[in-house]
């Protein structure tokens, strides 16, 4: 599952310090780059020999410059630049039966020597372990030498066959030493806790026929970040180079590399596998949608939408308001799971980031949306019992706009899942949830959610319920005849308790079976073209496979679709799909009619089909 993961930070090896050099004490020895270079053997003026050592060394950190020895009264001390870092007292050459000169040049020598040899290279002296509490590492040394560490409570070595492997067991630093009987250097090690622990395997599920590249993606971003247990203040990257669609019935896994960074703490990077699995559903259209929009404008506080699912059902649902008061605004639609059953889910999502342009935040949603509900492209999400997920949390400043379109089909679990929206005061958000605030997907972000009082707060079961939100039409254009028109939005579909229409037909997928015929003698050009009849409107299209995106355009403005060279007798049948948008003006108008006529003139030409 997990390939060339780096649980050690940076190996032994792998962590240089380039032309710097490290300087540090352990006893009464100094050490640079790890290499013992001096000992102390006797005290001074009541000083300890460990304490020499270490003050020696805290001033050879932060010396540069030449060494050279000088007499100082009867001793003798050794330079680096203007700093004195050592002096040789009668004590210390007494311990060893020399001379305090011969001492002094004697040190002055070794330090110059290690000195050199810190500019010269960045070698395995000035290696350092960084290990995960938790984690082993093999240090590549021969089973000859020997291995210790400074502090077994923090880092334990052992010896593994024909090298050694060293184990993190709590925080902490310290060095380790290696003694192969003439020389002695020591390593730095550092141990820490995780930025994160990673599960033995990563496993998703999505549906579609197929599941398109980005579901597939989304689920994989899901499965890390449900399925890791980071460390607080944790940040995950991740890239995958190859994420395929994925047909029904099949499975894929997929490499993905990612890096786990938090403060404190030991990275994790490396290369994980992802399972995605695309479970085989029978294609299934939403039965009703769910219409959020009353009121458009959110004045305050309180309950917006209340609908329940029932098992084996789908729902399509649209939101869109705006922010109508005076202060910032939190808006959150979500899932709500208050049985006693795991309920399996599969959410196709559309959700745009707020906006103070309402068409372009709902061509922004349609855009997702469109895309991935034309093969039924949905992730599975399961929620426990009693839990909860989030479809779309913003934070909405005044005037701003929330648009979204998203699909809900319950597939396994009770006998009725709760959708529900409501906009709340401006409060703090926890750290856990500031992810999800800036995400189309916010349940990739936090996941299920025990149910807390806020959840299970009075709600009102929504009046606007609207049965079959996809239409087939039929549409025809012969050439020399009138021109052909297409009204979007004009046969509002009926509500589910027959009191009341949906002006403009706001979420309803138009499946227009289009024909198009040339009896005439002439070979000419026939364009469809999109026109914002109403106001300021953007339009979504497939064109048959072919999926177009119109700009936003002024009223009565026109877009080209599409355009066919129809020869004598020619007839091209077609489909044309699409959904009125959110935040845009409905009714808009389609026409079809023969190009380079006058009323093709300032057509914007966004086809791609000939």
């Amino acid at each position: 599952m997990f390939s060339k993961i780096a649980g050690v930070l940076l190996c032994v090896g792998l962590v240089v310090t380039g032309l710097a050099r490290t300087v540090s004490a352990s006893g009464s020895s100094i050490y640079i780059n790890g290499e013992q270079v001096l000992t102390f053997r006797a005290a001074s003026n009541g000083v300890s020999p460990e304490l020499l050592a270490s003050k020696a060394a805290s001033k050879l950190s932060r010396s540069s410059g030449k060494v050279v020895v000088r007499p100082m009264g009867s001793d003798y001390v050794v330079k680096v630049g203007p700093q004195t870092v050592l002096t040789v007292t009668r004590a210390e050459a007494s311990a060893r039966g020399i001379s305090r000169r011969t001492l002094a040049y004697r040190w002055a020598g070794e330090l110059q020597r290690s000195l050199i040899e810190a500019k010269r290279s960045a070698g395995p002296a000035q290696s350092e372990i960084r290990l995960a509490v938790g984690d082993s590492t093999t240090l590549t040394l021969p089973t000859t030498v020997r291995v210790t560490s400074s502090d077994d409570r923090f880092l334990s070595i052992r010896k593994s066959g024909s090298s050694y492997s060293a184990t993190a067991l709590r925080p902490g630093s310290g060095f380790v030493t290696i003694n192969n009987g003439s020389s002695v250097r020591q390593v730095n090690f550092v141990c820490r806790m995780t930025a994160a622990k990673l599960p033995d395997s990563y496993e998703a599920e999505v549906t579609g026929r197929p599941a398109i590249s980005g579901t597939v993606r989304g689920a994989i971003e899901a499965a890390l970040k449900q399925q890791t247990k980071f460390s607080p203040l944790a940040k995950l990257e991740w890239t995958a180079d190859n994420v395929p669609a994925l047909g029904a019935g099949l499975t894929v896994t997929v490499p993905v590399k990612v890096n786990i960074t938090a403060p404190d703490t030991v990275a994790r990077t490396g290369t994980v596998s992802v399972k995605v699995s695309n479970i085989t559903l029978v294609p299934q259209d939403e039965d009703v949608l769910w219409y959020c929009n009353d009121p458009e404008r959110v004045e305050k506080p309180g309950n917006l939408f209340g609908a329940s699912l029932a098992l084996g059902s789908s729902a399509r649902f649209l939101y869109h308001h705006i922010n109508d008061s005076a202060a910032p605004l939190i808006l959150r639609s979500q899932i709500v799971n208050d049985s006693d059953k795991p309920a399996k889910i599969a959410i196709t999502p559309g959700d745009s980031a707020p906006d103070f342009d309402p068409v372009g935040a709902g061509m922004r949603a349609g855009d997702l949306f469109m895309r991935a509900i034309r093969t039924a492209s949905a992730e599975i999400v399961v929620l426990p019992p009693h839990s909860t997920c989030p479809i779309s949390f913003r934070r909405l400043a005044p005037q701003a706009v929330i648009s979204g379109l998203a699909a809900i089909r319950l597939i396994e679990g009770p006998e009725r899942i709760i959708v529900r929206a409501d906009a709340f005061p401006p409060y703090e958000v926890i750290a856990k949830w500031k992810p999800a605030l800036s995400s189309s997907t916010p349940w990739r972000e936090v996941g299920a959610q025990p149910l807390n009082e806020w959840d299970k707060s009075s709600y009102t079961l929504s009046d606007h319920i609207y049965p079959d939100p996809i239409r087939s039409e039929a549409w025809e254009y012969k050439v020399g005849g009138r021109m052909g028109v297409f009204r979007l939005g004009q046969k509002s579909i009926e509500r589910q308790d027959n009191a009341g229409r949906l002006d403009g037909n706001f979420g309803v997928t138009v499946n227009l079976e289009t024909t198009l015929s040339n009896p005439t003698e002439e070979t000419v050009n026939v364009e469809i073209a999109f026109e914002t009849s109403a106001g300021y409107s953007g339009g979504l299209f497939f064109i048959d496979d072919v999926y177009l995106m119109t700009p936003k355009l002024l009223p009565k403005k026109q877009a080209r679709i599409a355009i066919y060279k129809l020869a004598p007798g020619a007839v091209k049948k077609f489909r044309i799909t699409t959904i009125p948008l959110s935040g845009s003006s409905y009714p808009a108008t389609l026409f079809a009619r023969v190009a380079g006529s006058d009323a093709t003139a300032g057509v914007i030409d966004i086809s791609r089909s000939k």
